[in-house]
């Protein structure tokens, strides 16, 4: 199972100018007891970050948002292609091909119409 996960916060500068209310995304795969978080810093650097169930709710109380997706997911394709935003590594994850889904925004608008 797999969650996308919205935060309102950021410390990147193009993100606090271009996006207006989710300013990252970073996707979290379950898996019985075990939560991973993907967490996208730089250019070919994804930081992975063991976390549990209830530290969802606590992240909720800082401001982020999850979505739980339904669909096909593969990790391994997304940790060799090399993504330049968070968007588009959670896209490869996601296998969204859709090029119009550029900020955290976009892609949360497309995921809750799926």
């Amino acid at each position: 199972m797999i969650y996308i996960g919205f935060s309102t916060k950021t410390h990147k500068l193009y993100a606090r100018i271009l996006c207006k209310k989710y300013r990252h995304v970073a996707p979290i795969v379950i898996t019985k007891n075990k939560c991973i978080m993907y967490q996208f810093v730089s250019y070919k650097k994804i930081t992975l970050i063991s976390i549990k169930r209830r530290d969802l709710k606590i992240l909720e109380l800082y401001g982020w948002k999850f979505i739980k997706y339904d669909g096909k997911f593969s990790l391994e394709y997304a940790l060799k292609k090399s993504s330049i935003t968070c968007v588009q590594f959670t896209k490869n994850v996601c296998g969204i091909t859709n090029m119009f889904v550029l900020t955290p925004d976009a892609l949360f608008r497309y995921l809750n119409r799926q």
